[in-house]
């Protein structure tokens, strides 16, 4: 790639398969070596012809990927090649600086550590309802890992708090200007202004 280019996108698939290559290197293993260990352990559909669609995704004409990894798949790979199957997972290693991943048809995420951190439950996505995240998270995490996620959840029922109360105090003095723009405009006298002013006056509501 130009240094001229912008970094790629890639799909999960797309980098899963990277990082099959690059831990299938690390072995010393040649696909032929890791098809028989597949099949060792009764996946003999993952034979050599099929682990180099997974790495070089088969693709068409226009470069779009054919071969995709499934879960599967990717548990298999990792309980051979003696990993977790997060190894498998997230951005390369060696990828370009900028490069995303792409999560969803519409969101790509640059940042590596959080995608690790999302997809072992340490850390909520930007636009997801990390409420709802960090709830679940609790129940699967260890103590220690549940402690740091219980200070994430309190952190966001904080923020989320704090969000609605400075709309609720910017909708107040929204509101208080327009009656106070409407007064002056109908000619009220200072007095008149100043009890609109007054906290809890009836007129200030």
């Amino acid at each position: 790639m130009s240094s001229g280019s912008a970094p790629p996108t890639l799909s999960v698939s797309d980098a899963a398969a990277v990082r099959l290559k690059e831990a299938r290197t690390r072995r010393g293993w040649t696909t032929k070596q890791l098809a028989d260990a597949c099949a060792a352990v009764g996946a003999v559909k993952l034979t050599s012809a099929a682990l180099s669609n997974i790495e070089t995704g088969r693709r068409d004409a226009d470069g779009v990927r054919r071969r995709e990894l499934s879960i599967d798949e990717l548990v298999v790979l990792a309980v051979v090649l003696d990993i977790a199957p997060i190894h498998l997972l997230g951005l390369p290693d060696n990828a370009e600086p900028g490069t995303r991943l792409r999560l969803t048809p519409e969101l790509a995420v640059s940042d590596g550590q959080l995608i690790l951190d999302w997809l072992c439950g340490r850390q909520a996505l930007p636009q997801s309802d990390s409420r709802q995240f960090y709830s679940a998270a609790l129940q699967r995490m260890p103590a220690n890992d549940g402690q740091q996620a219980v200070a994430d959840l309190t952190r966001s029922v904080l923020q989320d708090r704090a969000a609605a109360l400075t709309e609720s105090f910017n909708s107040e003095v929204t509101a208080m200007l327009e009656k106070i723009n409407s007064a002056v405009a109908s000619g009220a006298s200072p007095e008149e202004l100043a009890a609109l002013l007054k906290p809890g006056d009836p007129g200030s509501k």
